[in-house]
């Protein structure tokens, strides 16, 4: 997986996905600014176009992860490309669920489901390295030292885990209790994925640049899920109200996604000066 991180064309993939990601996260909040019972008909347009856009970017980081699975083909490192291969499928499944939001203009509640899936398959991988983490910690010469990465791959794959779940919940989001159940599951998981990552951070296994970018990345769309979970759980008077809501939550979501494509950016000049 972390070929991923260490190719500077896949890095440089990843950033292009963040930035196309940002323009349907900006055309979204648009959309919601603009929900008003006199402007129906515009903010759907922008909603739509926003969703074609995350699909995009979907695709352009599937390209990301297929890129880094050829050059370790290339290379002939088996293992590697075979979690990349994981990495791809589950990428692929997002790519599809966002694809079937798209051309249902929003409305196919399998939708969230397949990305849930897809957002699985990567919590699967994550885990799995978990158990390999553990089992290469067990045959080390400290046999009694504690299984540091095991535990911090362990973590990221219950933040994953959680985070996939409340995806799911976001396909009956139109409901108050699931939409709710959905923000509140979507920002644990996301927490505590940002939490195994800077513990790695303090104990020495992640020492980039990127880092801090990322987990600042993280505590954003953290805040963007809660602030959507507080959004389904108010009773909005008029439809401008509501879309005020909503705008506020794209907002978070946009910042988050780009200090998160900074983040990538400082990678990608980090790889390329070599």
């Amino acid at each position: 997986m972390e070929q991923i991180v260490r190719s500077l064309k896949s890095a440089a993939l990843v950033v292009v996905a963040a930035v196309v990601f940002v323009l349907g996260t900006a055309f979204l909040m648009a959309a919601d600014a603009t929900l008003t019972p006199s402007s129906l008909g515009a903010s759907s347009d922008l909603a739509q176009a926003a969703r074609w856009l995350q699909f995009l970017a979907a695709a352009t980081a599937l390209a990301a992860v297929c890129t880094a699975g050829w050059e370790l083909v290339l290379a002939r490192e088996w293992t590697g490309a075979l979690e990349i291969a994981a990495a791809a499928l589950g990428t692929l499944m997002i790519t599809i669920g966002m694809l079937a939001s798209a051309a249902s203009n929003g409305s196919n509640p399998a939708a969230a489901v397949i990305g849930a899936v897809g957002v699985g398959m990567w919590a699967l991988l994550v885990l799995s390295r978990a158990a390999r983490a553990s089992l290469a910690e067990q045959a080390s010469q400290q046999p009694n030292a504690p299984h540091q990465q095991a535990q911090l791959w362990l973590a990221a794959a219950a933040g994953l885990f959680v985070l996939a779940i409340g995806y799911g919940f976001t396909s009956a989001a139109g409901s108050r209790g699931p939409g709710i159940a959905a923000g509140i599951l979507e920002a644990g998981g996301v927490a505590v994925l940002a939490w195994s990552l800077m513990a790695a951070r303090e104990r020495g296994y992640l020492r980039t640049r990127p880092v801090p970018g990322v987990l600042a990345g993280l505590a954003l769309l953290a805040a963007s899920f809660l602030a959507a979970a507080i959004v389904a759980g108010l009773a909005f008077g008029t439809l401008t109200a509501l879309g005020a809501g909503l705008a506020v939550t794209a907002a978070l979501e946009l910042a988050a996604v780009v200090v998160l494509g900074l983040a990538g950016w400082t990678r990608v000049r980090e790889l390329y000066r070599g």
